[in-house]
């Protein structure tokens, strides 16, 4: 019996285009566009499930490769205080308790 939902994370591809690849299964595929890939998509749920089984909802999470953050990147931005390894001041600390 198939899984009622299966999410993929889908991500632009360095070689161009998109690539998405399910989480939890062992199911991956890519396109040029994100219109292809959503067919693609479904194609191989389809084959991996099976012919004449009940597919799961296929929901997509984009995951862009701008969002990454580059280690070093904010180097000089800014400064950690001298203070920052210091106990927080009474009132600040009671708060979190």
């Amino acid at each position: 019996m198939p899984e009622a939902e299966i999410i993929f994370s889908v991500k632009e591809s360095p070689e161009g285009g998109y690539e998405a690849r399910a989480l939890g299964c062992d199911i991956f595929t890519q396109a040029d566009t994100l219109d292809e890939l959503k067919v693609n998509v479904r194609e191989v749920v389809r084959c991996h499930f099976g012919e004449g089984t009940k597919l799961p909802l296929i929901q997509f999470e984009e995951v862009w490769a701008t969002n990454r953050r580059v280690l070093g990147s904010a180097k000089g931005e800014f400064t950690v205080p001298d203070d920052f390894n210091d106990p927080l001041p009474k009132e600040i600390e009671d708060l979190f308790w």
